[in-house]
């Protein structure tokens, strides 16, 4: 599996030259299991890069990818109207999420995100084909990839991802506060004996005890718990924005003294897994 990191910012877009190294785009990850099977996780304002990156690869055949989101907040979504693969009929999108079990979930998060008086162009007009899922918790398909879902503590609801293609296994598990027993028990499955994890590390401890509630974890917590599930490499995600280059650098030379195999996700990254 090959996988690419598009944002990795959280909470907001954060254009600043100060964190230029790590990139202000909010969360967009690429996973791609083969090379014809496009995965997408979140659509941050990261998915505009991806999606002029995708249209200079295909130069005018079809896109096939398939769009996983973890939740609806706003900085994991407000990149898709800018996705320009969008608007070609010749595209097709198949857009997951499992959550509450309300009727056509994934359809009416994305209608209004793309409607009046946010976005001029109503979802309903986009030439592309779409199909929507909403999944239950469970392992399920896609292509030659098997995929898990789980729920994840964090405010109106969050669903993490484990990616297993052959003998290997990704887990996405970003905007997860630790602590209640339920979500503590998703993340271990999703993350045991992993071979990457590309987790939650908004906070420092420092900073975790005036934002409780949140829903988010810190860099150590994340970190000891990836440990515990033998996860092989950790990916740090979701940054806040006012962390700048060189706050993220103290956390991930920190956060290698506890794990040995520990990355800071940054705009640009490619892993192979």
């Amino acid at each position: 599996m090959r996988l690419r990191f598009w944002g990795v910012r959280g909470s907001t877009p954060t254009p600043h030259k100060d964190h230029v190294g790590y990139g202000g785009n909010t969360s967009c990850v690429e996973i791609r299991p083969e090379r014809d099977e496009i995965l997408i996780f979140d659509a941050g304002t990261g998915i505009r890069l991806l999606g002029k990156a995708l249209e200079d690869e295909f130069n005018g055949s079809p896109v096939r990818a398939h769009l996983f989101f973890s939740h609806f907040h706003i900085d994991h979504v407000q990149g898709l109207p800018f996705f320009t693969p969008l608007y070609s009929a010749d595209n097709h999108f198949t857009f997951y999420f499992a959550g509450r079990r309300e009727a056509r979930l994934v359809m009416d998060a994305l209608s209004g995100l793309m409607s009046s008086p946010y976005f001029p162009v109503d979802v309903s007009n986009l030439p592309c084909g779409r199909d929507y899922i909403d999944l239950v918790e469970g392992t399920f398909r896609v292509g030659s990839a098997r995929i898990q879902v789980r729920k994840l503590n964090h405010p109106q609801g969050c669903v993490g991802y484990r990616i297993m293609h052959r003998d290997r296994a990704v887990a996405y598990c970003t905007d997860v506060e630790h602590g209640p027993e339920w979500s503590d028990n998703n993340f271990h499955e999703l993350a045991r004996d992993a071979d990457c994890l590309i987790v939650d590390a908004q906070y420092t401890p420092e900073e975790y005890t005036s934002h409780r509630g949140w829903g988010h974890s810190t860099w150590k917590d994340s970190v000891e718990r990836a440990l515990r599930a033998d996860v092989r490499q950790v990916v740090l995600f979701h940054h806040d924005p006012y962390h700048d280059d060189a706050t993220i650098d103290d956390i991930l030379a920190r956060a290698r003294k506890i794990h040995p195999n520990v990355v800071a996700a940054r705009e640009g990254l490619e892993i192979t897994v």
